[in-house]
């Protein structure tokens, strides 16, 4: 009886590893999964945003053009449009894929700077410029909790956007 019940034993050692292998791998699936949600999403665990944005809120030189269209969820407005409304984003994917040259180029420097004010405002940051106040306080989406600019993450989409617009205002020589 004792090869039996060493049979039985290895059996059920082996089912064991088997099941807490299959278990771990399920568990890892799941984790980048949620992971790579979190990311596109725009949610915890990002990395810290970069710091050559901090002129995001304290102004720059700016044009009053508003010729530049940009999609909205719903339907196709401009910028300026959006700007002023009080629902939509001028980069509604900004927080979830790379934004091109060419769609941050059709801006105004105003809306340029406007589009990266709302990468952080998304994050809840409170605006100490009356305009960028005001303009976001009309957001249904928009909720100002967060004081600093340095206390938000910006995730990598985010951050790669961000620097390219702020590129592409530093090339208007609006930085």
């Amino acid at each position: 009886m004792k090869a039996k019940e060493k049979q039985v034993i290895t059996a059920l050692s082996a089912a064991i590893v088997v099941v807490a292998a299959a278990l771990i791998f399920c568990l890892a699936a799941e984790n980048r999964s949620a992971s790579g949600e979190q990311e596109s999403a725009g949610l915890e665990d990002q990395n810290t945003s970069d710091t050559e944005t901090t002129e995001s809120d304290s102004g720059t030189t700016e044009e009053a053009s508003t010729e530049a269209s940009a999609e909205d969820d719903s339907d196709s407005r401009t910028a300026a449009e959006i700007m002023d409304a009080d629902d939509g984003y001028v980069f509604p994917d900004s927080n979830s894929s790379y934004l091109t040259e060419s769609e941050v180029e059709k801006l105004s420097t105003e809306e340029i700077q406007y589009a990266i004010n709302e990468v952080y405002a998304r994050h809840g940051l409170k605006f100490t410029k009356k305009t960028n106040q005001e303009r976001f306080e009309k957001k249904k989406w928009y909720t100002g909790t967060v004081d600093d600019q340095n206390d938000i993450s910006l995730n990598q989409y985010e951050k790669k956007n961000v620097s390219l617009m702020a590129d592409i205002l530093e090339q208007k020589g609006a930085r």
